[in-house]
């Protein structure tokens, strides 16, 4: 993994712990309410590994929080995209499953489809897997906002992001 993406990743890693702990610390922790769902928008920095390119990262989701009593509310499911600004335009879209295994935590993996327009062969297509962990903190009722980092997966290629992500419950 390129030497600025493993650093990045440590201060967010332990940001995202120091912040944690200190919401921990307060005595009335604040009461989020499950929203059934949320837009969700990520903006960073992208390293496409196997091509040896960095760029601008976009990625933009719509999950459902699935409801119930069960082990159900720990999960949503929705649809992502993404778009990676390099000199060769990178898309994808994808289904995504998303896992809630702590308040303010969001685990997901996205199978779905990826784009790249490369000057010698064109557009190609590809199938594509998307991971991505969020750690977020309630800004208003309105919003939320934490790190983000990502890695997904082609036969041939993958990349690496990081970056903030901004959350807007519906």
């Amino acid at each position: 993994m390129h030497k600025k993406i493993k650093t990045i990743i440590k201060i967010l890693a332990v940001a995202a712990i120091g912040l944690n702990g200190l919401a921990f610390a307060e005595e009335e922790q604040h009461a989020h309410e499950m929203h059934k769902w949320e837009l969700g928008v990520s903006f960073g920095y992208a390293n496409l590994k196997t091509e040896d390119e960095e760029g601008a990262n976009i990625h933009l989701h719509l999950l459902k929080r699935l409801e119930g009593d069960g082990i159900q509310k720990y999960f949503s499911v929705g649809f992502g995209a993404e778009m990676i600004v390099t000199d060769e335009k990178h898309y994808g879209a994808m289904v995504t499953l998303a896992a809630h295994p702590m308040e303010d935590l969001v685990l997901s993996v996205s199978p779905g489809f990826e784009w790249a327009n490369h000057e010698d062969h064109g557009w190609e297509r590809e199938y594509a897997t998307h991971l991505e962990a969020a750690y977020t903190f309630d800004v208003s009722e309105k919003y939320h906002i934490g790190p983000v980092i990502g890695y997904s997966k082609t036969s041939e290629a993958e990349h690496y992001t990081v970056g903030i992500h901004i959350g807007i419950p519906l």
